[in-house]
């Protein structure tokens, strides 16, 4: 894994020297959206205000949504590097992040989430970085800043390695977001993209299978920017269908994904992303199969097995307020 390096503004600038018009952009942002005029509107305008002006942003609104296009066709009138692909029906977030992909004209592709937003050096750093990667298909993360109501927290605490599951999962703090590659930090050659589409009918954790799928794909290696270039919003009262937990969804998720997992990895992933999913709705149906599937198909570690009764036994209204301190810890030494 290559580290950041020093940005020379020179080694990029060629790329907006013709016209746009005359050929195809060097980057193209995918966000796809539904229902939520405002929230994609502040994600588009982060990306019109990029240092690197060579991009077009393909917003792909997931089905009849009259109002998102308007809104996003009055940006476009001040801004043709805007294009909107409004899908006929409601197809999901993996397909709509594929219809994007497909119609990509840019030579590298980024994602981004329609509620969150970049700041403006984000595309020039990584780019930067991935225009001297070792790597055929390099895929670019950096650091982000998670804006919460009570608070700001830079994500991920540990520097990101292979194979991601371990990365991901094989924590070694009682800290959530250790371990983290977000959606919205990506950036990856367009080749890659279209070898490997997301998951088509995914409801959750398409990034992740993304991520696990992607990885594995000869000439595919991990770059990181050291440095939060994103800043992911999250908001009380406002879900969506991938964020809605779902315990036994998961569960088959990770089982057909169980051979990019080691045990350790594996077991991992239950006692804490689930174990939290189905506690947090207060379904105790899934305590005692959980940690039998634990045991049977992975190694659990003890640290993972403290987690996992810790977020069933301690009230959640305790554990936001150990949350909150440990931000304002990692804040503090920012």
């Amino acid at each position: 894994m290559t580290q950041s390096p020093t940005v020379n503004h020179d080694s990029l600038s060629h790329y907006d020297k013709e016209p746009m018009h005359q050929r195809n952009p060097f980057v193209t942002v995918v966000i796809p959206t539904r229902n939520r005029q405002d929230l994609v509107g502040r994600a588009v305008r982060s990306v019109l205000l990029q240092t690197i002006t060579d991009l077009e942003v393909i917003v792909v609104v997931d089905g009849p949504d009259p109002s998102t296009v308007s809104a996003l066709e009055i940006i476009r009138g001040a801004d043709a590097r805007l294009r909107v692909l409004a899908l006929p029906q409601n197809l999901g977030g993996s397909d709509a992040r594929n219809a994007g992909i497909n119609n990509a004209k840019g030579e590298w592709i980024a994602l981004l989430d329609d509620d969150d937003e970049w700041l403006p050096q984000k595309l020039e750093k990584q780019l930067a970085l991935g225009k001297i990667s070792l790597h055929r298909f390099p895929v670019i993360s950096c650091e982000i800043i998670g804006r919460t109501p009570a608070a700001d927290f830079i994500a991920p605490l540990r520097k990101p390695f292979l194979p991601f599951a371990d990365y991901a999962w094989g924590q070694r703090s009682l800290f959530r977001n250790e371990g983290a590659l977000f959606c919205p930090t990506l950036v990856a050659p367009t080749a890659l993209f279209r070898k490997c589409l997301f998951t088509s009918g995914l409801r959750r954790h398409q990034d992740w299978d993304w991520l696990i799928r992607a990885f594995a794909i000869p000439g595919a290696g991990l770059e990181f920017v050291s440095e939060p270039l994103v800043i992911c919003h999250s908001e009380k009262n406002r879900g969506s269908v991938s964020s809605t937990p779902d315990w036994r969804y998961s569960l088959n998720w990770v089982n057909r994904m169980q051979s990019h997992f080691t045990p350790e990895a594996y077991a991992a992933f239950l006692l804490t992303n689930l174990s939290l999913s189905a506690a947090s709705r207060g379904d105790w149906s899934a305590f005692v199969p959980l940690l039998v599937s634990a045991f049977r198909r992975g190694k659990p570690r003890a640290i993972h097995l403290a987690m996992y009764f810790g977020t069933w036994l301690i009230p959640m209204s305790f554990r936001g307020f150990i949350r909150r301190i440990r931000m304002n810890l990692v804040n503090d030494h920012v």
